[in-house]
């Protein structure tokens, strides 16, 4: 007997993220049409485990739950154009749930705007595992 198991990132009701167990997801963060300075943002699994923090432009994680680390990375070098997207490694059963993303920034930048200080969060991403089987028959 044969069992793969398929990890399943919904990011919206037109997107969805497939992973395997001990793959990689991507899950892609746009949240909007703006440039942001010196930002303080959140990865958060079910809204209560620390997934990866952005603190002032910088990637950290001293606060992150110990089932994360060496699992997580960014792209630093997108986060002035709003792309906060995380990628997931070495995926697990136990990564299934909802991700969120909180984003606190501190000088946001609208076109035609010189006002910020707005803080959002969102559902970014929900995980599912379907577990599908197939039975290997050897002929000898």
């Amino acid at each position: 007997v044969f069992c793969s198991v398929l990890l399943i990132f919904s990011a919206s009701a037109q997107e969805v993220v497939q992973g395997f167990i001990g793959g990689s997801a991507v899950l892609p963060c746009h949240p909007g049409n703006r440039t942001l300075k010196n930002i303080t943002a959140h990865w958060r699994y079910e809204d209560r485990k620390s997934v990866y923090d952005i603190l002032n432009d910088q990637g950290m994680t001293k606060e992150q739950d110990p089932e994360y680390k060496g699992r997580t990375e960014t792209f630093p070098a997108e986060y002035s154009k709003v792309n906060f997207t995380l990628k997931l490694g070495n995926l697990q059963k136990s990564d299934e749930g909802s991700y969120c993303f909180l984003e606190k920034p501190r000088g946001i930048q609208k076109p035609g705007s010189n006002s910020g200080g707005e803080t959002s969060a969102g559902r970014i991403a929900s995980l599912l595992i379907p577990l599908f089987s197939a039975t290997v028959l050897l002929c000898v």
